[in-house]
């Protein structure tokens, strides 16, 4: 059985900038991937990387167990990367449609809970596994005003993570967070000018965390063999929120 590891968002700019990079040449990469293929077929053509691309919608999760099943029937997945996220609808609370709190928590949240149902069964059975959930900053302190269904679905990632530590531990399961500040990413495309040079401006570095400086906290998370590295959420804040 080939061994993997399995990435949501793969084609997000965090995703893209770690398999750029991605040493581990023997391992089979399933990418869960909405839109930006040309990214996956990039890092296929010219960074020599083994990678099975999973086009899904986390919108309607009916049918990923059989998507799982077939994909990964001769694959074990020892390293989990969860990046899926949404784009932050930023709106006042009692403007939010109950609709956006589905878009939300399905993409972030439930999508990792049916793709672990399934996953860490094998991760117990083989006594290895870890995985990696790329949280945000807005979980430490108090959140940007107007963010509150994307705020609630990374409070309820966190939750299940370290649900999962308590219950897998003894497994050899590690399970650990990062929860980085303002990323220079398209993430800011899609905020309000005026809103990111505020941010800028008010935290000490005077700057956006770098996509790069996240990537080598994933593989600093996946490549320690510190097995007391487990259950923790760290914080990429710059120094922010202290």
């Amino acid at each position: 059985m080939r061994e993997g590891i399995l990435i949501t968002g793969a084609t997000s700019d965090i995703a893209y900038e770690f398999l750029k990079n991605y040493k581990e040449k023997n391992k089979v990469i399933v990418a869960f991937y909405y839109d930006y293929e040309e990214r996956l077929d990039d890092l296929i053509e010219n960074y020599n990387l083994n990678i099975i691309k999973v086009k899904y919608n986390f919108l309607n999760l009916e049918g990923i167990t059989e998507i799982l099943q077939d994909v990964l029937r001769d694959i074990f997945i020892s390293e989990v990367l969860h990046l899926s996220a949404p784009v932050v609808k930023q709106e006042r609370f009692n403007k939010i449609n109950i609709s956006q709190y589905n878009i939300d928590f399905s993409i972030q949240v439930l999508s990792i809970i049916e793709i672990l149902k399934f996953i860490i069964p094998r991760m117990k059975k083989e006594k290895k596994g870890k995985i990696v959930f790329v949280l945000s900053s807005v979980i430490n302190g108090v959140p940007p005003k107007f963010w509150t269904s994307y705020v609630t679905s990374k409070y309820a990632l966190e939750g299940l993570m370290k649900s999962l530590v308590a219950e897998y531990s003894s497994f050899n399961i590690q399970i650990n967070g990062i929860s980085p500040s303002m990323i220079k990413s398209k993430f800011i495309n899609n905020m309000d000018e005026r809103l990111v040079e505020m941010e800028i401006e008010k935290h000490p570095m005077k700057r956006t965390i770098e996509i790069r400086e996240i990537v080598e906290t994933i593989n600093y998370l996946f490549k320690s063999n510190n097995k007391f590295l487990n259950g923790n959420n760290l914080l990429l804040t710059g120094g922010e929120n202290y």
